[in-house]
């Protein structure tokens, strides 16, 4: 095997060890970090419809809103750190697709 078939192979090995672990990365972050988000942004619009003080709605509502641009913003580098986006542009959205939901409106 000649030295260039050699070095070509290892960059293509490292390339996808590369991929993988991105993958790996994307796979976790959506998977852990923005579902606790959204779990603690329906936490906060629950307590909010539940207290008596009009400011504290308010602001936990904003917090709500806060928490929304977070996710949308953390699903947004996830998205680039995943190569399969490039296939996941190109396939036809399906009825069954079923992104994280946003925040309702209060």
């Amino acid at each position: 095997m000649s030295r260039s078939t050699r070095s070509s192979e290892l960059r293509g090995t490292a390339q996808q060890a590369l991929v993988a672990e991105r993958e790996r990365i994307a796979r976790e972050l959506h998977k852990f970090t923005v579902y606790r988000l959204f779990g603690i942004g329906l936490t906060l619009q629950a307590l909010s419809l539940k207290g008596d003080d009009p400011a504290v709605s308010v602001h936990l509502n904003e917090c709500v809103q806060e928490l929304d641009r977070a996710i949308s913003e953390l699903r947004g580098l996830v998205f680039k750190l995943d190569d399969r986006h490039v296939y996941e542009q190109r396939r036809p959205k399906t009825p069954d697709s079923n992104p994280v939901p946003r925040f309702a409106k209060v």
